[in-house]
């Protein structure tokens, strides 16, 4: 029995789409540098094999969250640049300096644990110092980062390679929070300045930034959703902006059942049938990261035709009318998310279950086998 054959449900994660998006990036950047974010395992697309990827592009580092991955991608020979995004998070700093890693500042506390432990392992750790414009989340007060740059003579074992702050509302073109931040965080940078210090890298562009404020573009950028071609702005009806979604969710018919009229199906008979349907078994649900919210409320794809998801999704199962097929058995595919030609799209999706992209892919991704392409 083939791989296939035997699964349930799988993903496909096709990686030419991220070196497509990838390349699609660099041309909207303006010759920035491109730090990658790869936190959460890839936003669920594998963190190894879409690293690996990445590598040959031409990246400047890669960016995550957990020290925990920086290990993992260290074991696996990765020796770029690997930027932690959200600080220490309480770790050790002497972990992430043996990773050799480039830890990004939050809070005043960090600043001074690094360079201690940069002390005592006698090297020079760089670092970039994040400010928070308006994220209200990780990052020191204007105050706080001017006061380092001031008294930066205390921290003789830290270079401050760069300055990064990060942007709320990106996806809303009509939300004045993003000028506002860009604005601040342009003051910020005067400042730096005008104290001594040009840092060498300035980021703030997230892939919001990327594609709606060049305003953001400095000489590094942070790719995030975009990457997995999943990347989309409020009011847009056209999300992917020529952005290739690298994920498909697939699964198979395994029954194919016929109903009359005024039949309720499953849980709590949230669907009740108008007339003699037939009804395809799909063995998928919330335990697979498919949310129960799109109950009732998407579609799926057979033989190509799309087929809507009717009664409340299980945690294993759900039903699909078939009445409008031709012909639907046992062993068909069953394309659960795939891109805007097939009908079907993270973003189409998120939406009707109230929720975002990035969390359907960081769920789908990681629950489901997944097969490169």
């Amino acid at each position: 029995m083939s791989f296939f054959e035997s699964r349930k449900s799988w993903v496909t994660i096709d990686l030419s789409a991220i070196r497509k998006n990838l390349s699609l990036i660099k041309k909207r950047v303006n010759g920035a540098s491109i730090m990658p974010v790869i936190k959460s395992d890839a936003y669920g697309h594998g963190l190894i094999e879409v690293s690996n990827v990445l590598l040959k592009e031409g990246i400047w580092g890669l960016g995550i969250y957990e020290i925990e991955e920086a290990a993992l991608l260290r074991e696996k020979g990765i020796d770029c640049p690997i930027f932690l995004l959200s600080g220490l998070l309480g770790d050790d700093p002497r972990r992430a300096l043996e990773l050799d890693l480039t830890v990004g500042v939050v809070k005043e506390s960090e600043i001074y644990e690094i360079n201690e432990a940069s002390r005592a392992m006698k090297r020079i750790s760089k670092v970039h110092l994040k400010v928070d414009t308006g994220m209200s989340r990780f990052g020191l007060t204007p105050k706080a980062l001017l006061r380092i740059i001031l008294e930066r003579e205390k921290f003789k074992n830290i270079e401050i390679e760069g300055i990064y702050s990060h942007l709320s509302s990106s996806d809303d073109l009509a939300d004045p929070e993003n000028m506002s931040q860009i604005a601040l965080f342009k003051d910020i940078l005067r400042e730096v300045k005008g104290a001594g210090v040009t840092p060498k890298y300035v980021h703030l562009a997230n892939s919001g930034g990327i594609f709606n404020f060049r305003e953001s573009l400095f000489n590094l950028v942070r790719p995030g959703i975009s990457l997995y071609g999943a990347y989309s702005q409020k009011g847009d009806n056209l999300p992917e902006k020529g952005l290739l979604p690298a994920l498909r969710f697939w699964s198979r018919v395994v029954e194919v059942k016929e109903f009359g009229p005024g039949r309720g199906l499953s849980y709590g008979h949230s669907f009740i049938t108008r007339k003699r349907m037939r009804i395809a078994l799909i063995p998928v649900g919330y335990d697979n990261g498919y949310p129960r919210a799109l109950s009732n409320r998407a579609h799926v794809v057979i033989n190509g035709k799309k087929c809507p998801i009717v009664g409340t999704i299980c945690m294993k199962t759900m039903l699909v009318d078939v009445t409008e097929l031709k012909k639907c058995q046992p062993g068909d595919d069953v394309l659960l998310i795939g891109r805007a030609e097939e009908g079907i799209t993270v973003t189409e999706l998120s939406k009707a279950a109230s929720t975002i992209s990035y969390e359907l892919l960081c769920l789908i991704g990681k629950l489901n086998r997944r097969y490169f392409i």
